[in-house]
């Protein structure tokens, strides 16, 4: 999922570890035993594997990290962050924020063009941020631009542009917010998108999808988009006329791969990197065995949940959700599929962030506290075992997705743990892909099991968990509606004291600690696994592998 757009004044120490490798050896055919460097594109192809995107490739629409990793390598952004969590320019030069924090200037770089030559120019930003405030625009990322002057007149009314966007010449530009936020900075990351290729009159943005579905991408980016196979693979190549210079390898290729293959398709040399293998002995032991794979092992800014649809009467319910989370042995599942390299997480701040807050409750399994909680709320065992109340049941359809040895683990234990407690789940297995447009779109759920990609900012929970961001395609798919999250989030935003601003965001942890709109489950080490002849293969905390890419060599 995007979010991760981001943060402030976050410090951590990262570290990239690599836990296994030797050197290449010949074998009596006089072929090496590293065998990507037999394949046919070895010299030039750098083959990632990955879970399959979804093919949204522009940098308004994309909606999940797969397709994310492609943005980032097509499209520039005003401003990025560094492994440090620091906000650092891009396609800006350099920034200036007024004294009363609402209006941001940038000066742009001259050197940055489009893959087909044309410059990128301060015309590009305002027309990508413009659309964002469209009125048909569909996307995840108005949140970007509602605080804007006159999004309002734009958005809901006849003007003809955005007025706090001000275009003073063609390297600069200035955006006016109509509250001093502490996170507004945040908010250019967006990847910028050439006016001249994607044009079109206000309230026509379907003839942008049209041209995203046709994979008609044109960005500024390390690399330049070649084709999309659905269910296969995405190719770009390399963009020679790249402003910070152009990459060293000149073809990528993101293969779309499944858990329960990923492993051998390294060691049959058919990828060179798998992305998030699940950190545990067992993978552990089929990295080390080819002998020519490396491990990339950082501090994940990830977790994993179970999210609830409040919406759903019986989830609406603080005691049902809390008791569901009590009767569900977090710990034991972590402890079996993670082998000691992942922990419980108890709130939707992650352990590497600033503001994460340990002194909450820690939910520890307690199958007889969920009882008590359940019969308190009304809910009695039913002749067939299942608790029920007022002529409804707690019997639920958990969307979960294919595919996945996480999902395989987790099935059977959340059965068993919650069946003893009197409450029935049935997995329903759908297309990851799918399953997101159920859960976001159409929000047509009861619960379902994903993870968030954080951002180096707290902040960015406002358009997870504000009121705000409860509608079609927002972040809040859950349907939390809460005073109280609101108010945090709210005085989060705006507080510019970075001490009383932690205790802000420790204060909302608390509360959705308390409230558990979703069932947290963990966070701990992340694995990138890659072939020994990447060399300067590096992914951190705050940086995905993209962010190095201009690094990363070949060895042929």
């Amino acid at each position: 999922m995007k979010k991760k757009l981001s943060l402030l004044l976050a410090t951590i120490m990262v570290f990239s570890i690599v836990l296994s490798g030797c050197s290449k050896k010949n074998t009596s055919d006089g072929t090496t035993s590293n065998p990507a460097l037999n394949r046919n594109n070895a010299k030039d192809t750098l083959i990632v594997g990955m879970p399959e995107a979804k093919g949204e490739l522009l940098p308004i629409y994309f909606s999940t990290s797969y397709d994310g990793y492609l943005v980032n390598l097509m499209f520039d952004p005003l401003l990025t962050n560094n492994e440090e969590a620091e906000i650092i320019p891009r396609v800006a030069k350099e920034y200036k924020i007024s004294d009363d924090h609402l209006t941001y200037t940038f000066s742009l770089r001259d050197d940055v063009k489009f893959s087909d030559g044309t410059p990128l120019t301060a015309k590009d930003v305002a027309f990508t941020y413009t659309l964002l405030a469209d009125p048909n625009y569909d996307g995840r990322y108005k949140s970007e631009v509602r605080e804007l002057v006159g999004y309002k007149e734009y958005n809901e009314g006849d003007a003809t542009e955005i007025e706090g966007i001000k275009v003073m010449d063609d390297h600069t530009i200035s955006f006016t917010f109509t509250e001093a936020k502490t996170d507004n900075l945040t908010k250019f990351s967006m990847g910028i998108m050439p006016e001249h290729y994607y044009s079109i009159e206000k309230g026509n943005i379907q003839e942008i999808k049209d041209k995203m579905q046709a994979f008609d991408i044109v960005g500024s980016g390390s690399y330049k988009f070649v084709t999309f196979e659905p269910k296969q693979f995405a190719e770009l190549e390399v963009n020679p006329d790249y402003f910070l210079g152009a990459a060293k390898i000149p073809h990528l290729i993101t293969k779309f791969t499944t858990a329960e293959t990923s492993l051998q398709e390294l060691a049959a040399g058919t990828i060179d990197v798998q992305l998030q293998v699940p950190a545990n002995d067992d993978n552990l032991s089929q990295v080390e065995g080819p002998g020519f794979l490396n491990i990339a092992k950082y501090p994940e800014n990830v977790y994993g949940f179970l999210m609830f649809n409040l919406r759903d009467e019986r989830l609406a319910d603080v005691n049902v959700r809390q008791a569901l989370v009590y009767g569900f042995d977090r710990a034991g599942f972590i402890d079996l599929y993670y082998d000691g390299n992942s922990s419980v997480l108890n709130t939707p701040i992650s352990k590497v962030s600033w503001a994460y807050n340990e002194d909450v409750n820690p939910y520890e399994f307690d199958p007889e506290k969920a009882k008590a909680l359940l019969e308190e709320a009304g809910w009695k065992v039913g002749a067939d075992g299942i608790r029920e109340k007022d002529g409804k049941k707690l019997s639920f359809v958990w969307d979960t997705y294919t595919e996945s040895k996480y999902v395989d683990t987790l099935i059977p234990l959340l059965q068993a743990d919650w069946a003893e407690i009197g409450v029935k789940v049935e997995p329903n297995l759908m297309d990851f892909n799918a399953m997101v447009d159920k859960v976001f779109t159409q929000q047509d759920f009861e619960m379902t099991n994903l993870a968030w990609s954080l951002t180096i900012d707290p902040g960015s929970n406002y358009t997870t968990f504000h009121s705000s961001a409860d509608e079609p395609d927002g972040n809040n798919a859950g349907g939390l509606r809460d005073a109280e999250v609101d108010r945090l989030l709210e005085e989060g935003s705006k507080e510019f004291d970075f001490e009383k601003r932690k205790v802000i965001y420790q204060d909302f942890a608390k509360r959705m600690n308390e409230l558990v709109p979703y069932m947290f489950l963990n966070q701990g080490d992340k694995w990138d696994v890659y072939n020994e002849r990447v060399k300067n293969f590096k992914a951190t905390s705050f940086c995905d592998w993209t962010y190095y890419i201009l690094d990363m060599e070949l060895e042929d």
